[in-house]
């Protein structure tokens, strides 16, 4: 498997415009990135990596500064590793467990964390948070790499940071 037999596996099923390019890690590693203009399309990408006998690893999901969600979808196929990075605006994406069960799990918890919605996905159980604690819990915080990279909505936290050092 390469990135090119992959390309080439998606690009008459996929219906919008995508972008795909490969990085090379310091070891050598290849990896592939695609990024779908049309959620939708993740579907075509399932059914690909499926064909290839692959399986989803995990998936990252966060929101945007624009309150929209970005979900990355994170594939092997025979030790090739394809990222699948999709946008939605609404909270919902389509689920792809029932092309392959391996997403179950990502998919359950960008629900339960961030509220995005996997339309069509079998299981609607919680897997970590107590019912009592509202869906989309994570949209509410300020996320790590924000706090790693110094950004956030507001300056409390570092106004917090600084009492303690004045003092």
């Amino acid at each position: 498997m390469n990135i090119e037999e992959f390309n080439n596996a998606i690009k008459n099923k996929i219906f919008s415009k995508y972008e795909l390019r490969e990085d090379i890690d310091n070891y050598g590693n290849s990896s592939v990135w695609i990024i779908l203009s049309n959620k939708k399309d993740i579907e075509a990408v399932a059914n690909a990596v499926k064909a290839y006998k692959g399986r989803c690893i995990v998936a990252t999901a966060y929101k945007n500064d624009d309150d929209t969600h970005t979900v990355v979808y994170h594939f092997d196929i025979a030790g090739l590793i394809v990222n699948v990075q999709i946008q939605t605006d609404d909270k919902s994406i389509i689920s792809i467990t029932p092309i392959l069960p391996s997403a179950n799990w990502a998919e359950r918890e960008a629900r339960e964390m961030y509220g995005i919605e996997p339309i069509g996905h079998p299981n609607k159980d919680r897997l970590f948070l107590d019912h009592s604690i509202t869906k989309g819990v994570l949209n509410e915080y300020i996320s790590l790499s924000k706090i790693q990279m110094g950004v956030s909505e507001t300056d409390i936290l570092w106004d917090n940071v600084n009492k303690g050092i004045e003092q």
